[in-house]
């Protein structure tokens, strides 16, 4: 994949579910403290979890619903621009600033290490890579209103039929396109299209989103992460590849 000197992301999320029982005495030990020396800012949470079973009765469908509390652990780095969540029920990776794949993977992995050092049967039900760009471009690069006729010099012509359909006339608030595709256990949710923060405003950003979603819904052993990773890091970069030109490429900057 093409190695850019910048990029439009603006939040880039790794995410582990665990199975139920199989984490839920985990804590941060002197292991996942070391990990994460470089995020000093910390806060313990309280969280409660509700969950609700249907089963079949005599009478007909009855509700159970279960309250679960747990404690969840935050790490931030001082800038606040990267921040680990850890606890029984899940691990996450959020950053801000992405300085690429390979820093943020193996901080996530030595994360999910310290938690699988802890409970040897340890076991996802949930792992998810999610890459959010937002394709942000000056008031100098304006062509005639902000729909098809601006973004077709930019992004792929085959995500523009909606904004084609709304009429140029600076009336758009917002439109948000999502495909998702089914792979069997693995998954993926693109988003893209014009979000509009002030909405419901008509929308004067030239901002465009692609935001590609990938994940699996299988249980799986820690040791299995890594080549999921991988595979959902290339598929991201497959979707954001096919989603923009070579204008855009252009002011992305081959590094």
């Amino acid at each position: 994949m093409p190695r850019y000197d910048k990029n439009f992301l603006t939040q880039v999320l790794v995410r582990a579910d665990f199975v139920p029982d199989t984490a839920s005495m985990l804590q941060p030990d002197e292991a996942l403290l070391s990990v994460l020396d470089g995020f000093p800012v910390r806060n313990r949470l309280n969280r409660t979890k509700s969950e609700v079973k249907i089963r079949k009765t005599p009478q007909g469908p009855a509700k159970d619903t279960h309250t679960h509390n747990y404690v969840e652990d935050n790490f931030w780095t001082e800038d606040k621009l990267s921040h680990v969540a850890f606890c029984g029920e899940y691990a996450f990776l959020e950053v801000k600033r992405y300085e690429g794949y390979a820093p943020l993977r193996d901080l996530f992995l030595e994360v999910l290490d310290a938690a699988a050092a802890q409970a040897p049967g340890l076991k996802l039900r949930r792992l998810g890579m999610r890459y959010i760009n937002e394709i942000k471009l000056p008031e100098a690069d304006a062509g005639p209103g902000l729909g098809a006729d601006f973004w077709q010099s930019y992004i792929n012509p085959l995500l523009l039929g909606g904004l084609r359909f709304a009429a140029n006339d600076g009336a758009l608030a917002r439109h948000m396109c999502s495909t998702e595709l089914n792979y069997g256990t693995d998954r993926a949710t693109i988003r893209y299209g014009v979000f509009n923060g002030e909405y419901p405003k008509p929308n004067r950003r030239r901002e465009f989103i692609v935001d590609v979603d990938t994940y699996c819904v299988t249980a799986l052993d820690p040791a299995a992460v890594p080549g999921k990773l991988d595979e959902y890091h290339k598929a991201a970069c497959s979707v954001f590849e096919a989603a923009i030109t070579d204008a855009l490429r252009a002011r992305l900057g081959r590094s």
